[in-house]
C-alpha cells in the first residue's frame, strides 16, 4: 500500500532557497574582484648608496665645488673660472703672502653686485688634505668625505656636522646677491644627510670607467 507524499514544509523550502541565493551571490562577488596587487616602496633602498646620490647635487653645486676642484685656487661664478685676484691655496688654505683670503672676504656677504662674499672661516681646504671633487664620481666623493685621512680626520658625526651646521657650508644657501644659491632647501638637505646617516652612511658603487682611479692619487 502506497502513502501519499507529504508536502515540504514552506518555512523549509523558503530557507533551501534563501541559502541557495546566498551561495549565488558570494561565488558571484568573488569572480568579479580583481586579484590583490604588490606595490613596490617609494623609499630608497639604504644598502645602495641611493640615500647618498640624494643629496650629493649640493656637494657638486658651484658654490661646494668651486673650492673642492682641481687646482691650487679658489673659483668663483656658476662656471667655475679661477678666481680673479689670482688666489693661491697657501700652507693653510687661507691665501699666501698679503693675498690672504681675508684681504677680500669678511665673516659676512658684502652688500652690492659685484662686492666680495663672505663667512665664518672663509678659506679653501688645507695642501694635505684638499678635498678635491672634481670629475670623481658619486662613490668616489662619498668615499672621500668619509675618509679620515681626506677629510680633516672627521669622524662620522662630525663629518654630519660640518655638512649641516658649518658656517661656510651654509653660506651656500645665502651667497649673496648675483650668486646661485644651492636650489635643494637648507632643511631638506639637512634631513637626506641625517637619513643617509642613520642608515649606516652607505655609499654608492662605481659605475663608469672612471671609478677605476684611486681617489688618493687625484
Amino acid at each position: 500500500m502506497k502513502h501519499p507524499r507529504q508536502p515540504v514544509p514552506l518555512y523549509i523550502a523558503l530557507a533551501v532557497l534563501t541559502f541557495a541565493a546566498v551561495m549565488s551571490l558570494s561565488v558571484s562577488t568573488n569572480a568579479a574582484e580583481p586579484p590583490p596587487t604588490t606595490t613596490a616602496s617609494a623609499a630608497p633602498s639604504t644598502g645602495d648608496g641611493a640615500l647618498f646620490t640624494a643629496f650629493v647635487s649640493v656637494l657638486r653645486h658651484p658654490r661646494c665645488m668651486n673650492c673642492h676642484s682641481r687646482g691650487d685656487f679658489p673659483r668663483q661664478g656658476d662656471d667655475g673660472h679661477p678666481d680673479a685676484m689670482n688666489v693661491r691655496r697657501g700652507p693653510e688654505g687661507h691665501g699666501v703672502t698679503a693675498e690672504k683670503c681675508s684681504t677680500c672676504h669678511q665673516d659676512h656677504n658684502l652688500v652690492g653686485a659685484h662686492l666680495p662674499p663672505g663667512a665664518p672661516n672663509w678659506a679653501l681646504p688645507t695642501p694635505t688634505t684638499p678635498m678635491i671633487w672634481q670629475d670623481l664620481t658619486d662613490a668616489q666623493i662619498c668615499r672621500s668625505i668619509k675618509d679620515p685621512k681626506q677629510n680633516k680626520n672627521r669622524s662620522l658625526d662630525q663629518l654630519v656636522e660640518h655638512l649641516t651646521q658649518d658656517k661656510l657650508v651654509m653660506w651656500a644657501w645665502n651667497p649673496g646677491q648675483r650668486r646661485t644659491p644651492i636650489p635643494m632647501p637648507h632643511e631638506e638637505f639637512v634631513a637626506k644627510v641625517k637619513q643617509w646617516q642613520a642608515a649606516g652612511a652607505t655609499c654608492p658603487t662605481d659605475t663608469d670607467k672612471r671609478a677605476k682611479l684611486d681617489v688618493q692619487g687625484q
